[in-house]
Formats: structure tokens, C-alpha cells, sequence
């Protein structure tokens, strides 16, 4: 799970059946490794643009949308409110 911040909405006037229904959104990961890295996301919670979210890559993106036969790579799974530090 990595830290984003949604940039700009991703819009498509043709896609795959599968994805027909999904929101898309361009966000930037936040620290470590690969921080500025930009990566499309599926948004499943409505987040908007500027807002800091969770971002869930990889094969656990598919099992988050409770369909393995949909090529998604990302998906945001919330909304970070404030960071605490530990």
C-alpha cells in the first residue's frame, strides 16, 4: 500500500467492458522510492483532486474490487484525514 495525491481525473470515451463503471485518477506517490512517480488509479470511494490517499497496486487492486478477471493495476482505498506520527 503506498501514499498518493490524486492530481487530475483520467477520462476515456472508449473502454474495456470490464472497466465500464469505474472512475479513474491520476495520482502522484507520496515518499520513499519511488515518490513523484505518477500511476492511474481506479477510485472506488470518490476521492477529489489534491486529496492524500491509500493506494492499493497489484494483484491485491483486483481482490479489492472483488473481480480477478477486471486488468486493474491500482486502486484507492482511502482517504488519508492527517498522518500520525509514532
Amino acid at each position: 500500500m503506498i501514499a498518493a495525491i490524486v492530481m487530475n481525473s483520467i477520462w476515456s470515451t472508449r473502454k474495456a467492458d470490464s472497466l465500464i463503471g469505474l472512475k479513474f485518477v491520476s495520482v502522484e506517490v507520496l515518499g520513499g522510492i519511488d515518490a513523484g512517480r505518477l500511476l492511474i488509479a481506479a477510485d472506488t470511494i470518490g476521492a477529489g483532486v489534491g486529496e492524500r490517499v491509500l493506494v492499493c497496486n497489484g494483484s491485491s487492486a483486483r481482490k479489492m474490487l472483488g473481480r480477478e478477471d477486471v486488468p486493474i493495476d491500482a486502486v484507492i482505498i482511502g482517504i488519508i484525514d492527517e498522518d500520525c506520527k509514532l
